[in-house]
This record gives C-alpha cells, structure tokens and sequence, in this order.
C-alpha cells in the first residue's frame, strides 16, 4: 500500500482551503451572507464536477493515495466534502500526529460531525498507546463518553492528578451497570489506592437492583466485608425471588429495610395488591424512613394505575394519588377518570397539578368539560378562550362552539442571520451527500449544524430547506428552533402529487395520508424505526410485503420501502383497509395504525364520548399519536383554504 499523503498545516504547502477559508482563520467564525441570498450554496448541478472529482479521490485513498490523489486534492478548494477527504487523511496520521496537529484538523472540519468523530478516535488511539500528554493536549475538561471518561482519568492519573483522577474513579464506579472495560486499570489503582467502604458497595448495590442487574449485585461482593456480604446474598435473593420478603420476619437493621423495600418495590411490578399487603404487614414491625415509605407507596400506586389485574384498594390508591401531589401519578390516575366520566374527580385532579401542567390545553379542556358535565352554566368564556388555540383540544373547544379553527400562524418576524462560514460548510455537506445518495449522513449533518446556531436563527436555515426542496430538513429546523408558530416550515406539502394520485385511487382524503405521514417520519422518506418500521409512512416490511400481495403486486423487500411512490402507495393502502375494517372511523383507524388493530379492538367499551376515549387510550404514543395526526389534518387542509372538520358526525358518535 502506498503511504497517505501528509495532512496539510497552516504555514506548509501545498495550503488546503475548505470554503475559503485559510488557516489563520480556521477556528474564527466568519460572516458570509443572510438567509434571504443563499448564492453562497450553488446548486447541485453546479457542483457535478466537483462531485465527479471527489468520488475520484476517494477512489484514490482506497488504492493508496498517490501523487494523482494529492492534484485531485487540490483542485477541490472550494467543495464541501473535501473535508471528509482530509478526515480520511488524518484518520491515517493518528499514530504520530501531536495535540496540536489534531485541533489543526478539528478547526478545519468546524461546522460538521466529522471533527467529534476524529476527536474520538484521536482519543481512542492515543489512549491505547498511553500517550496521555496528548490525550490531554486536545481537551479541556472530561468527554462525555463514559469509555472517554475512563480513559481521561487515567491520563490525569499518569500525569499525577490524583485527586481529580479518584474523584472521577468513584464517580464512575458508583452506578447500577457495568461500565467500559477502559475503566478496569482506573478502579483498580482507586481501591487499591483508597479502598472501597461497605456504604459505597451496597448503595451500588441498591442501584444495581433498581436498574435490574443481578449479575452487578453479585459482583460488587467480592470487595464487601463479611457482615456486608451476607445482606448482599439477601439483596440477590430477594432480587431472583420478591416474594421472599412475604416470609420475612426478622427485624433487622437500615441494610434490611433497604432490602424490604427493594423487594416490595419490585413485587409490586407483579401483583401490586400482594405489595400492599406485604408492606402494611412489614410496618407494623419493621422502621422504614420515610423516603423509604414515599418509595414504596409511589411504585405500589404506579403499578395499581396500571393493572389490569390484582390492584391496590382503589380508596387507598386515590389517597396516595392525592397525598403524593406526584404529577406523573395524577395524570395516569385523570385519565381512568376520565375515561369513567367522574367529573368531579377530576376537577379535583387537575386542581393537584403543579400550574405548569394545568395550564395546558389538555387540562384546560377537561376543566371545562368537567364543570359543564356538572351543570356549570359559566362556561362559554372559558370555551370560546381554549378555542382560539392550535391543538387538538383547542380544534375540540371549536367544534363545540361552531367557530372556525384558529392556526395563529406566523412568518419570520426578524430580521434574517448571518450564516457563518461553518454553517455554510454543513449545508453544503448536507446538499452533497444527498446527491451521492448518503441521506442518514445528510441528516445528521443537518441536526449538528442546527444545534451549532442560536435557537432563534434556525428557522431561517429552514426557509434554505425549503428552498433546496428538503421538506423534512425544514421540518426539522422549525422544531429545532422551537418556531412553533412556523407553520411553513413545519407542515409542507411533501410528494403531493404522489399523495393526491394514491388517495384518488383508493378514495381516501390525500391531507389524511399526509398527515399520518408527517407524524409518523417527519416526512423523511429514509427513516428507519428502533423496531424496523420505513420511510415516510413508517411500514413494517412484514406489514408492507402482506399488503402488495393483497394488492397483487411484487414485493421489492424493505429496501423498496424507501421510495416514496411505492412506500405511500402501501402505507395508504393498510390505512385504507383499516378505515375498512373500523366502519371509516378515522379516530379508531389511526390508533389502529399505530397500536395494532387487536389492541383497538380490546380497547373500544361502547359507553364512552370519543373525547373521553382518545384521552383515556392506555398506550401514551398512541393516545398523542391519534390526536396529532387529526390536528394536522386541520392545519393542512386549514392552510389549503379547503373545508374541514376536526371529526365526523359518525366519529363523534361512536361507538367507544
């Protein structure tokens, strides 16, 4: 192989310049341009050259980076991913590149993921040679990745920082999973230096349990004392078997409360009514503080809301609900509530609610809902003032006085940035590595350019989106910049024309396929879910290949789902059919769609008003999902000037 070509420095030849920038201005943010002239980003036909060139030496580096490399190189000043060949570059050099060289680079690739992906392999690298001196030289405080963290205190260690390097080595030591390996020589120069004392071992222990490592619990016994180890063997026990502390009658110490507790924590995850008991029983004997006590009513309480089967008392649950004042457990416990229509229970709910929480739309509605259903006759202010709110309970107030919707929509009101030389560089990545086809590195560098400008100025590179024909980069920079208001940005008509021929073709409104489509990708045609689900309608391809053969078309497998045509042809398709299957009740399809139709089924009790029953759906995704994708569809066909309607007659009739 032949050797990789130096990475340029200031003061050498030949001197590289990305964007135009020179070396004495790397680290210096330079005004370019405002957002209203973008000709400072040439359009994509503009670069083809360029983008030939640079696939060219890439081609280059893979063979070796020779002498033709090093010209392609050169003639690259000014392209945006000339950067990514410089990283490639340097990636190459770690083994003799010094501190200062590194921040050289780092400087040079400002504005892009690439300079917090070099620092860590830089990192990474030095470390495993123990040339701390240059850990050090390219940081000025503790990285954030715990393997980094490991090995920064081991270079404060070797450098003779002791105390910071075994503040940091305790630290990181005291969780309740097992860190990097990197952290091994650290802990063992910390206790063999200082020593590990029984408190620290078994409050390790206690979160061990919490986040469910039994294996950790097992491990941290080997540094105990023998009084220690046999509450260790306890704590595991109780841990492989709750129901153990049913039988306990020993009395015991703070150790042996802190087991019962424990166990009866997690017991409660598995029949909170035998929980309760076993904790009534317990106190009568036993001393538990009152963390302890908070603890354990919290998780039995928790767990009631929840259960299906073998609840709590119902009266001491609402009694803890009311005495905790714990906002997580009020609104589980508003929305049974709601769902069984005890309206005083509810005014009194929200009245528990901290004033941030009760100020919300949602709990603005119930409110009034509450007082009307009780005869309240001063009601139609509160009404008419929730009515003028962009929300689905806002969109419900209007329904029930007959008004139009308000969007309360707004365009940019100041005056537009000045984008920096760094931001220019991202947006050019992101361009470039569309067009070469690499959206998840487009995306990303979206988001770091968007979280390296001021909130209030991101909007703005939203409208650049908008022009470049990025609805769903616009989407993200209105949501990065907390620019609610911009609906523009935030709810674009994406692949209409797509939309409205696959509605016309399976009768079905095109705003709602758009709708389920912005909530589900944010319109991005090449999201991939934790679970698998793709593109802009988020199918499973199980899901996808079931409904093209329903279709009699061919499969492509779940790569296809990436284009949108056959992705939005598919996923209207399974909406459709399940409008079908739920009687065209949109409010039941759609949490159908995200749920699975099964589970609506179990759901639906026949007795309930469709308010009470999206608010009251058990799953929280689903229950905002529902209601989210019925609010765009009001915007979007609200911004269109065509008429709508929150819900039908038919869906505001029910059955639920």
């Amino acid at each position: 192989m032949k050797s990789l070509p130096s990475l340029p420095l200031c003061g050498t030849a030949p001197v590289v310049t990305l964007l135009g920038l020179c070396c004495a201005l790397l680290s210096v943010d330079v005004p370019a341009t405002t957002a209203a002239e973008i000709d400072w980003l040439p359009s994509s036909e503009q670069w083809t050259e360029q983008r030939t060139l640079y696939q060219k030496a890439a081609a280059e580096l893979d063979s070796g980076a020779g002498n033709r490399y090093q010209e392609i190189r050169d003639a690259l000043a000014d392209y945006p991913l000339a950067v990514d060949l410089d990283f490639s570059v340097a990636l190459g050099q770690l083994h003799d590149m010094t501190a200062e060289e590194a921040r050289l680079f780092m400087a040079s690739a400002k504005g892009t993921p690439l300079a917090s992906r070099f620092l860590v392999a830089y990192l990474r690298h030095k470390a495993q040679d123990r040339r701390w001196q240059s850990f050090l030289g390219v940081l000025e405080g503790a990285p954030g990745m715990p393997e980094l963290q490991c090995y920064y205190y081991r270079a404060k260690l070797a450098t003779d920082d002791r105390d910071v390097a075994f503040q940091g080595a305790a630290r990181l030591w005291g969780v309740g999973f097992s860190q990097d390996d990197a952290c091994d020589p650290l802990f063992d120069r910390w206790i063999a230096s200082r020593g590990l004392n029984d408190d620290v071992i078994w409050a390790r222990a206690l979160k061990a349990f919490e986040a469910k490592n039994g294996h950790l619990i097992r491990y941290v016994k080997r540094f105990a004392s023998v009084p220690l180890q046999r509450d260790l063997d306890e704590l595991a026990a109780v841990y492989r078997r709750p129901s153990r502390v049913e039988g306990d009658h020993h009395q015991g110490d703070a150790r042996h409360a802190d087991i019962l507790v424990a166990g009866v924590v997690r017991l409660a995850q598995l029949n909170p009514a035998r929980a309760y008991q076993t904790f009534r029983s317990l106190r009568k004997r036993d001393a538990f503080t009152e963390v302890h006590v908070q603890t354990v009513t919290s998780a039995i309480v928790r767990h009631s809301l929840f259960a299906e089967r073998s609840p709590a008392p119902s009266e001491w649950v609402d009694e803890q609900v009311a005495a905790l004042r714990d906002d997580d457990l009020t609104v589980i416990w508003l929305r049974k509530a709601i769902g069984n229509g005890e309206w005083a229970a509810v005014l009194d709910g929200i009245e528990r609610l901290s004033s941030g929480l009760r100020v919300q739309d949602r709990w603005r509605y119930w409110s009034v809902r509450s007082l009307e259903s009780l005869g309240g006759s001063d009601t139609q202010s509160l009404w008419e003032r929730l009515a003028t709110q962009r929300s689905f309970h806002g969109f419900l107030a209007a329904d029930r006085l007959a008004v139009d919707y308000k969007l309360n929509e707004s365009l940019a009101d100041t005056p537009s940035p000045v984008f920096t030389r760094p931001t220019q560089l991202g947006v050019g990545r992101v361009q470039e590595l569309m067009a070469l086809g690499d959206w998840q590195q487009a995306k990303e560098q979206w988001r770091h350019t968007l979280n390296q400008m001021p909130q209030a100025e991101r909007a703005w590179l939203g409208e650049v989106a908008l022009q470049r024909g990025w609805p769903d980069l616009a989407t993200d920079a209105a949501n990065a910049g907390a620019s609610w208001d911009r609906l523009d940005l935030r709810f674009p008509r994406s692949y209409w024309q797509t939309f409205q021929s696959v509605a016309d073709e399976l009768g079905v409104d095109p705003y709602e396929l758009l709708s389920v489509a912005r909530r589900e990708s944010g319109l991005y045609p090449r999201a991939r879910s934790k679970v698998g689900a793709r593109g802009l309608m988020q199918l499973m391809p199980a899901t996808a290949r079931s409904v093209a053969n329903d279709r009699k078309e061919v499969y492509g497998g779940a790569s296809s789902l990436y284009d949108p045509a056959t992705n939005i042809a598919l996923g209207a398709t399974y909406y459709v059919d399940l409008l079908s299957r739920f009687e065209g009740n949109r409010v039941k399809a759609l949490a159908a769609y995200n749920a699975g139709p099964s589970r609506v089924v179990r759901w639906i009790e026949s007795d309930m008003a469709v308010d009470q029953w999206v608010d009251s759906i058990p799953f929280g995704e689903t229950r905002e999902y529902v209601q989210a994708v019925l609010a765009y569809f009001v915007i979007y066909r609200t911004r269109a000037e065509q008429p709508v309607s929150l819900l039908t007659a038919a869906e505001r009739e029910g059955p639920y």
